[in-house]
């Protein structure tokens, strides 16, 4: 029986880092695995396609809506396609900001992709500027973020005190990220 692939969900608002995360993961990527990236929005950062696919990562973007929404058909239709031509060891998924995380955990744990995919934790990452700013941590879709991810990320810095009281009023785990090695500990608590 094959091994079932393992698909990581790294959600944050627009802005909170998770392309520069993901980007972090990859540098760090064993050399007999191979990755699949799909793409819910266009950040402020890209990934370096050519790059990336001379290390085996596979990326796609899927435009016009939130994955599990209005773009929830070409979402299934790109994951399909990639897991079919890149016969991935690993799916990373970056939902838009305000993406409804529970719609996609249910997609993916639903009867097609459960005997396939074997999802990870997902991970919320925030930053100082989203919590110094009510207009975002005070925000339904922020706070519903935070409460349907299975855990919560931070960079090191300023904004640790702020994210542990979100950790806390949540009931969520936060992990510091130190930006080196140390965080591709985070991909194997599904492995």
């Amino acid at each position: 029986m094959q091994q079932k692939i393992s698909c990581h969900l790294i959600a944050g608002f627009l802005g909170a880092g998770k392309t520069h995360f993901i980007k972090q993961l990859t540098a760090n990527k064993p050399i007999n695995e191979r990755w699949v990236i799909l793409v819910n929005e266009v950040g402020q950062q890209s990934y370096p396609i050519d790059q990336l696919k001379a290390q085996n990562i596979a990326v796609k973007t899927v435009l016009g809506g939130c994955l599990c929404c209005t773009a929830g058909l070409p979402f299934r239709v790109a994951l399909n396609e990639m897991i079919r031509d890149n016969k991935p060891d690993r799916i990373f998924i970056e939902p838009a900001g305000a993406g409804h995380l529970d719609n996609i955990k249910t997609l993916l744990t639903g009867q097609f992709y459960q005997p396939i995919i074997n999802i990870a934790p997902t991970q919320c990452l925030l930053n100082t500027a989203h919590l110094n700013d009510a207009t975002f941590s005070e925000h339904e879709s922020y706070q519903q973020l935070i409460q349907q991810s299975d855990a919560l990320l931070i960079y090191s810095g300023e904004g640790v005190k702020q994210a542990e009281v979100m950790a806390e009023r949540f009931a969520k785990p936060l992990t510091i990220l130190q930006s080196n090695k140390q965080d591709y500990r985070l991909l194997h608590a599904v492995d």
